[in-house]
């Protein structure tokens, strides 16, 4: 399955685009196409990491990564942003606050600013890819780490 994000090339012209006084706001432009290919490129089987992120895009106002979740992540928290996630791939445990749950393919997670979460596969071995979509973005400077506890710790 080849997954590609779409979004309004802003910028890749010299020229900002004119409106268009007939359609009201309408604009000249193209699509921005990422082929997951190009992204996951070294998405290793072999990789000890329990959390792998590859950018895709980074605005002021929003932000998009894919995640891939291979072991439990440190408990943390976002005081400045929600947290979006669909998983692409495999299933997640997610631990937000005092619940926790699985998602599997399909899933939308949306954790609200200031929830403490974590991340783990429900089989160890295995992998979850995840999409993000925040908006606006968390600062990650910001990011309060409660525990680091993962693989080995």
């Amino acid at each position: 399955m080849l997954l590609a994000g779409l979004w309004l090339n802003r910028g890749a012209a010299a020229a900002e685009p004119v409106p268009s006084a007939s359609t009201g706001g309408e604009r000249e432009g193209a699509a921005t196409l990422i082929h997951r290919a190009d992204v996951l490129r070294d998405r290793s089987p072999n990789s000890a990491a329990a959390m792998r992120v590859w950018p895709l895009h980074a605005a002021p106002d929003s932000r998009m990564n894919y995640v891939e979740v291979a072991g439990r992540s440190g408990l943390h928290f976002h005081p400045d942003a929600d947290h979006k996630l669909y998983v692409l791939e495999g299933s997640v445990v997610v631990t937000a606050g005092t619940n926790t749950s699985t998602a599997t393919a399909g899933d939308l997670i949306i954790i609200p600013r200031g929830v403490r979460h974590a991340y783990d596969v429900p089989v160890h071995g295995s992998r979850a890819l995840l999409l993000t979509f925040d908006a606006p973005p968390y600062d990650p400077r910001k990011t309060v780490q409660i525990d680091s506890s993962g693989p080995g710790k």
